[in-house]
């Protein structure tokens, strides 16, 4: 929640429960005029500016925090950890070199996290270009390996398989 928020809130909270107070305890009485701060306002006047001012700062609060929600920061550390021990198992089994495998596993991790957020946004267009991207580049990596032609298009559907499930 952004922290001003609540601040805003509760001001709004304050000055509609003020309005409310006045109006029902000077209501009784039937006056005209309202003492606020050695101050004299129109009974009517105050009232109303101070529960149309409450709601509207709750109001506010509410439309600034659809406007401007505060958005966790994750640190570049929790993202190594996303790789499941099934897919560290093919990758190693089947891309071979160490540079291949950091680089692959750098792409994986991005991959990973950019196809969840895609699929909690509900954007299909881009979880589809991520997973041809993805392929894209899994093809080149077995492609630079030499690996047979004919089994390159396998290995890549059974690797986009793993990667489209959930990390562990």
């Amino acid at each position: 929640m952004n922290p001003i928020v609540p601040i805003i809130m509760a001001v709004g909270a304050i000055l509609f429960f003020v309005g409310l107070a006045v109006l029902i305890r000077r209501g009784f009485k039937k006056s005209t005029t309202v003492r606020f701060f050695r101050k004299e306002y129109g009974f009517g006047r105050f009232v109303t500016s101070t529960i149309v001012s409450g709601v509207a700062l709750i109001m506010a609060s509410i439309y600034i925090q659809k406007l401007f929600p505060v958005e966790s920061v994750q640190a570049d550390t929790s993202q190594v950890a996303t790789i499941s021990s099934n897919l560290k198992y093919e990758l190693s089994s089947i891309l071979h070199g160490d540079e291949g495998n950091t680089r692959m596993i750098r792409a994986i991790n991005r991959f990973q996290k950019e196809y969840q957020e895609a699929l909690v946004n509900g954007d299909k267009n881009t979880t589809e270009l991520l997973i041809l991207e993805m392929a894209f580049l899994i093809r080149t990596e077995l492609e630079n390996q030499n690996y047979p032609s004919h089994q390159i298009g396998s290995e890549v559907e059974r690797i986009m398989n793993f990667l489209k499930r959930k990390p562990d």
